[in-house]
């Protein structure tokens, strides 16, 4: 499908980006983001560049790519901001800020930030990228909020960042509406004590796992590793708990204690395991938060699992690793074209549910992406068909039967 103009419904998602881009680069922002939805193949720049045939040609694109003129940091944290205040939050909920990383293996060596890196999926090292990226949920919608390409060290450019020290930074900047709760979960790479005292001197809190070889003491015992405290706990003082899934309920077996970690400070820590699966599978999840329950801490963790399936949707819906440019300026704006494209869906399927998504205290059920991403090709392909028929024909009721035709074949 190739598109001759872009859909007047789409506008509104854009409006906010007028006074931060100019006529020429909307023009360009509005073609990539909409070719990165509606496309069939590879997101490549060639590709994308043939879905719209109303934008300029490819090397135009890949000029506004590479351009440091606009700011896509800045972009992508304004409409999630805006998109907060379209939800009209009220005092008193929470806001959850998940926090990871994300790989993404490439054969180019030439390209700028490449590095040898541990690619989990195919479980070797590969030349690839690593992207920092820090995502809201609110009301069970997924906002990408932020997104940073690492620098190796060793590479020229800005000074070398370790990743819990971009983390950190992430924290300590977030801006969050007012009266708000903020909930950081993060896993066991980012639980040291520059990544919690940011929370703590944020008011924020948090959840992360710990790794069984840090060290763990109650009151008036001595240290020791977390994999010799588990088996007892789960014995002496688990229970059993019915945990919610996506298909039926989940029995595990948790327990909870409060004491210190090592070098992090006074925690709560819960110890959870499946019944009849080996101790090397036991969880440990600690939080500075010692007046929630075990059963809760566990349930808020488990929220963490929402930037991995962010993370998929965009690699295989949207095009996220798709990138063939060598320029990081370019490759940072990719990514960022992507979490807008990813925005503009949540928004279209915020607008169709109206007041349901304003409600307080309640979350939001949205479809798979690849609904939503069905759903909008749609639409934009009745837009295609009725631009074409309203120019030779004149009646609606043939223009109506000439789309249900067109859209059964």
């Amino acid at each position: 499908m190739t598109i001759h103009s872009f859909p007047p419904f789409l506008k509104s998602f854009f409006q906010g980006f007028r006074p931060l881009l100019s006529a020429g680069q909307q023009a360009h922002l509005r073609a990539l983001v909409l070719a990165l939805v509606v496309n069939l193949r590879t997101s490549k720049l060639f590709h994308l560049a043939a879905l719209v045939s109303f934008s300029t040609h490819r090397t135009r694109h890949g000029v506004f790519l590479a351009s440091n003129s606009w700011d896509a940091a800045a972009l992508l944290s304004a409409k999630v901001q805006e998109l907060l205040c379209h939800l009209k939050p009220m005092p008193g909920e929470t806001l959850d800020l998940i926090i990871d990383e994300h790989r993404v293996a490439k054969r180019a060596r030439k390209m700028d930030r490449i590095s040898m890196i541990y690619d989990h999926v195919q479980q070797k090292f590969v030349y690839g990228h690593v992207f920092l990226a820090a995502t809201l949920v609110f009301r069970g919608m997924v906002l990408p909020f932020h997104i940073a390409l690492w620098k190796p060290k060793g590479q020229s450019g800005p000074r070398y960042k370790k990743l819990t020290v971009m983390a950190a930074s992430i924290i300590r900047d977030f801006v969050c509406p007012e009266g708000l709760k903020v909930r950081v979960l993060f896993d066991a790479f980012y639980l040291c004590p520059r990544v919690t005292q940011t929370c703590q001197s944020r008011g924020f809190a948090w959840f992360s796992v710990a790794r069984k070889n840090r060290s763990f003491k109650t009151t008036g015992k001595k240290y020791r590793p977390i994999a010799d405290l588990a088996p007892g706990l789960i014995k002496h003082q688990g229970r059993s708990v019915r945990m919610p899934r996506s298909r039926g309920r989940a029995t595990l077996r948790i327990a909870c204690v409060d004491g210190t970690l090592s070098r992090i400070g006074p925690v709560r820590m819960v110890i959870s395991k499946r019944p009849k699966e080996r101790w090397t599978t036991t969880v440990a999840i600690v939080t500075n938060q010692k007046n929630i329950d075990a059963r809760s801490i566990v349930s808020i963790y488990e929220k963490r699992w929402k930037i991995e399936v962010l993370f998929k949707e965009l690699e295989q819906d949207l095009g996220l690793g798709d990138y063939q440019m060598l320029k990081e300026t370019a490759i940072v704006h990719h990514v960022h074209l992507c979490c807008l494209a990813h925005l503009m869906l949540t928004h279209q399927s915020i607008d169709a549910l109206a007041e349901q998504a304003m409600e307080p205290q309640r979350e939001v059920a949205l479809e798979p992406l690849s609904k939503r991403i069905e759903s909008l090709r749609r639409q934009v392909r009745n837009h295609q068909i009725r631009r074409f028929f309203a120019r030779s024909v004149r009646h609606e009721k043939t223009i109506k039967k000439l789309e249900c035709l067109l859209q059964a074949a």
